[in-house]
């Protein structure tokens, strides 16, 4: 799921006098934007968005009530597709950041987490079954040795049961988007630099298991998850 912020700010001049809304693209890693390989398409609205200088996906005057959703459908950038209900949409600046894919291309020192959620393991030569559309939250323990810290935003498997987050530090502190960095927080590392991070995922019906395990500081791990194993 990605993260939706409502922005007050000016938009770009050329624009303003005649801007309805405008959607800001981020790279959810990098927090640099987005304005180019993905299609941003507001449905029920006759006009295309102009990207502008800045690289905003700008509407001009149009009728709002028109509106029925935001897709956002990339195509040669490896990000999860989003969709936004006109109930969220507001008319000035939202702010969206995309959620990188498996194939992303992290750079050194990234501390972040590809997995995969199944129904149970099983043997070579089988095909294990996926469990899709499940919440998955992350939270990393504070080296207090009692706290625990939510890991961003929410992450939501897709239909194979993958899922991608990625931890924002500040010399190994907690920095998010909408926050102040925290002085006071700063993750537990044990003899190896290794983070101890706890894993839930929620299925559609309501249940919920969760695991602990330790995760490298500053690499990107790839692991697999069956849910018959989770407590």
């Amino acid at each position: 799921m990605a993260r939706l912020f409502e922005v007050r700010l000016p938009l770009v001049r050329a624009y303003t006098r005649d801007a309805m809304f405008a959607i800001e693209l981020l790279d959810s890693v990098t927090l640099e934007r987005v304005s180019s390989g993905v299609d941003v398409i507001a449905k029920g609205l006759l006009r295309q968005p102009v990207v502008n200088a800045g690289g905003l996906f700008v509407w001009l005057t149009e009728d709002l009530k028109n509106l029925e959703k935001i897709s956002i459908e990339p195509r040669t950038v490896p990000f999860e597709p989003v969709e936004i209900a006109a109930a969220q949409v507001a008319r000035q600046l939202n702010r969206v950041e995309l959620r990188p894919l498996a194939s992303y291309p992290f750079a050194a020192g990234t501390t972040a987490l590809r997995g995969s959620v199944y129904e149970r393991r099983v043997k070579l030569g089988e095909t294990p079954v996926p469990i899709g559309n499940a919440t998955v939250q992350l939270e990393w323990l504070d080296d207090d040795g009692t706290t625990w810290h939510a890991w961003g935003s929410l992450a939501t498997t897709n239909s194979a049961g993958a899922f991608t987050a990625v931890l924002r530090l500040a010399r190994g502190q907690l920095a998010q988007v909408d926050q102040p960095v925290r002085a006071d927080r700063n993750p537990f590392l044990d003899g190896q630099g290794r983070m101890t991070v706890r894993l839930s995922v929620r299925r559609q019906t309501g249940s919920r298991k969760q695991a602990v395990f330790p995760l490298p500081l500053g690499r990107v791990a790839d692991e697999v998850y069956a849910w018959d194993e989770l407590q």
